[in-house]
């Protein structure tokens, strides 16, 4: 009896409709708190000021702006910073988040389809994670490598793992694809902020932007809507 691997409709918009929710409260919710940081840090030193200036004083506590110039303006400058950074951990972790829910999707359809069809898949096979699912849909006459999705969704599985990693083999590869990810242009130089700080996390080293988010998304969905529904090895298990 030959193996298959039956992606039913309801199944296949379950996969896509979860993938859809996880960008659009992105960009509805999370984004937006992020959106302007400068605009933020500027409103915050108007704040800064509009305290100091209203603090009541006497002919023997007369307040001087200008002793406070540098104060307000390191205070809205570390403001500026921490929005900046948390906006770039914000899309790299639902980035992240995004990649690791369609892995565990993928396992999940395997494992499950698996149980349905009274095949046991050996323990030291499934612990490999990914690289098992992936061996799956190969048995399936469905290797990712044919996928017109797949190098960007190889590209993306790349980034996640700088992202949880920083520096090593996967930054190498991820080089090879998008060298514009650490390049930080000044407008008057650039450099490469990861091999500065050797972080992915501490400081806002890759140029991952809302568009990157988008575009690995799109491939996701185009990774399900690819698949045809019913899926078959050549020979039995």
């Amino acid at each position: 009896m030959r193996s298959q691997l039956y992606l039913y409709k309801n199944l296949r918009d379950k996969y896509i409709k979860d993938l859809t929710q996880i960008k659009e409260l992105f960009f509805e919710r999370i984004q937006p708190i992020f959106a302007d940081a400068e605009k933020e840090a500027t409103t915050y030193q108007e704040q800064l000021w509009d305290n100091l200036m209203s603090q009541p004083c006497s002919e023997d506590s007369m307040i001087d702006p200008s002793d406070f110039v540098e104060t307000v303006q390191e205070a809205a400058f570390e403001k500026y910073e921490i929005l900046s950074l948390m906006q770039y951990r914000n899309i790299s972790m639902w980035i992240s988040c995004m990649c690791q829910v369609w892995e565990q999707q993928l396992f999940s359809f395997i494992y499950h389809e698996a149980l349905s069809e009274g095949i046991k898949y050996d323990e030291t096979d499934l612990k490999k994670g990914f690289a098992f699912s992936k061996e799956v849909f190969k048995w399936h006459q469905q290797p990712f490598d044919n996928l017109v999705c797949w190098p960007k969704i190889k590209e993306l599985r790349a980034l996640v793992n700088v992202l949880k990693h920083s520096e090593g083999d996967s930054e190498q590869r991820l080089r090879k694809m998008r060298s514009d990810y650490f390049e930080h242009d000044t407008g008057i130089e650039k450099y490469d902020l990861l091999s500065l700080y050797h972080s992915t996390l501490l400081e806002a080293t890759l140029q991952i932007k809302d568009k990157d988010f988008i575009d690995y998304y799109n491939a996701l969905i185009a990774f399900w809507n690819e698949l045809p529904e019913r899926m078959y090895t050549k020979e039995d298990l």
